[in-house]
């Protein structure tokens, strides 16, 4: 036990003195307070399809230009594939042993501090646009919002008439200070690719493989009807579907460029809030951080599974975008190349904040303002995260495969992970119920081609038995959960709703 807890150790700083009744009072520091926090929390982002993670892709010019003057973040990883539980880390500070967050939907214990609290506490006016069925106002994410400030009718636009309201208080107000939360998703699969006509006319680059309209309608309706499928089981789904190699290729292709475009609609959205906030002069005494919950695997011929995220503890879902920007609190535009998790989101917005967290704050997050201000190395952090728990309702026909990997919802199938420096750690089930570790290097093989697992390796060895200690803990809580529930026939409802199950 003690070995983990070093290894999850919280950086001092001065978000760790706590004041007032709920401890969340402002604390002195040499940076003036935000007038403007936003938490702009995406959901299903594979970073290597936005700049400034991938130099090649051109259609986020907004993420791109963001990040010129923000602080990026190049190995931050999220708690789990899923969004229940990786927004519940991501609000709370906290994984899924104290959040009590397994597998979604599920509700939020009310004794949980989630961030908005310890800002309203702080004095700031909090405002919510949660429309992630999976983490709503409904599921108590949204705790510390005044209600009638706790939007659900969509997600955070420029032109939304409170978030304008919010800019004019600002700006005429020189008291008022606001924070924001959003969390949505426009880039969830299957694929909706709503602004593929505007994307293809302004990057003709990325649509020479669209074919005509027809071809076109026809494979995005092959996603709406069996994506669930072709993710979980994709050679039973080529057999089944009758597909040749030619609609392997093409969905493929088509599946990819959907996913651009979505990604381009996001950007839009993003670019659209910062500007906003721009020329309301504000920007300057603002801290905006983009992130998102999870990652995507889209097309990996290794992957266990492609287009979908919650299980297989991938690269590309649990390695995460982070930026955040706030030249008046002193975040400089730079690569943050130290590990960082979703857990540290809250505290080190806090204190960048200049915000006490209270005495009785459960989370292990790391305080990360005095590293990410260049006043302190990074410190060396293991992330590790875990896989959801199997939904009951996708153990049935046509979910062979997942079913062989996951058997039942019960916690002790849980698969773990843990990310030191470039070092990815793996704890996986096979389908003859052994287990087995692996290791690669992220920085040299983001595909996880070569494992470097080596049982002699001392090194090697004390991350594992760290990893291992973590899967022990993480199934204990996942037995011992109290986390409320949604019942069975709404949960079915929002799960299919989402495309999790058919």
């Amino acid at each position: 036990m003690r070995l983990l807890q070093r290894a999850l150790v919280t950086v001092a700083g001065s978000a760790a003195i706590a004041a007032g009744a709920l401890g969340c009072k402002p604390v002195a520091t040499q940076y003036p307070q935000p007038r403007l926090v936003i938490l702009y929390a995406s959901c299903t982002v594979n970073r290597l399809y936005a700049a400034p993670y991938n130099t090649d892709v051109v259609y986020t010019p907004h993420l791109e230009t963001f990040a010129k003057g923000a602080t990026v973040f190049d190995k931050h990883h999220t708690e789990s594939g899923q969004s229940g539980i990786a927004f519940a880390s991501l609000f709370t500070g906290s994984q899924a042993r104290i959040h009590g967050i397994f597998k979604h939907p599920r509700k939020l214990l009310p004794k949980l501090v989630v961030v908005p609290e310890v800002f309203a506490a702080a004095g700031y006016d909090t405002h919510s646009w949660l429309f992630h069925k999976m983490a709503s106002s409904r599921l108590e994410y949204a705790q510390g919002v005044p209600v009638t400030q706790q939007y659900q009718d969509g997600p955070l636009e420029a032109s939304s008439e409170p978030f304008v309201k919010i800019l004019e208080r600002l700006t005429n107000e020189p008291d008022y200070r606001a924070f924001v939360v959003t969390n949505f998703t426009v880039t969830h699969g299957p694929y909706q690719g709503e602004l593929l006509d505007e994307f293809c006319n302004r990057y003709p680059g990325e649509c020479t493989k669209r074919g005509n309209d027809e071809e076109l309608e026809k494979f995005k309706q092959l996603n709406k009807d069996h994506l669930r499928l072709l993710s979980v089981d994709y050679d039973v789904a080529v057999e089944e579907l009758e597909l040749s190699a030619t609609d392997e290729r093409r969905l493929r292709e088509i599946n990819e460029m959907l996913y651009k475009a979505d990604m381009y609609r996001l950007d839009k959205m993003f670019g659209a809030v910062v500007a906003a906030v721009e020329a309301a002069g504000l920007f300057e005494d603002s801290v905006i951080a983009f992130t998102s919950d999870h990652g995507e695997v889209l097309w990996r011929d290794n992957a266990l599974l492609r287009w979908t995220h919650g299980y297989q503890l991938a690269p590309e879902v649990i390695n995460v975008a982070l930026m955040m920007s706030g030249p008046n609190v002193g975040i400089p535009a730079w690569r943050y190349t130290g590990v960082s998790r979703s857990i540290d989101v809250m505290p080190t917005l806090t204190s960048l904040a200049g915000i006490a967290l209270p005495e009785d704050y459960e989370g292990r997050g790391a305080n990360l303002a005095a590293p990410i201000r260049r006043h302190s190395k990074p410190p060396d952090l293991t992330a590790f995260s875990h896989s959801a728990l199997l939904f009951a309702p996708m153990r049935g026909r046509r979910m062979e495969h997942l079913s062989a990997l996951f058997p039942s919802p019960n916690p002790e199938y849980m698969w773990v992970s843990a990310r030191r420096g470039d070092l990815y750690f793996k704890l996986r089930r096979r389908t003859d119920d052994s287990w087995y570790h692996s290791v690669y290097d992220l920085a040299r093989d983001p595909e996880e081609r070569n494992d470097l697992f080596d049982a002699k390796d001392p090194a090697q060895r004390e991350i594992l038995e760290l990893l291992d200690q973590y899967k022990e803990e993480m199934t204990n809580a996942g037995y011992t959960a109290q986390a409320r529930g949604v019942p069975r026939a709404k949960a079915i409802e929002m799960l299919r709703s989402m495309g999790y199950i058919d």
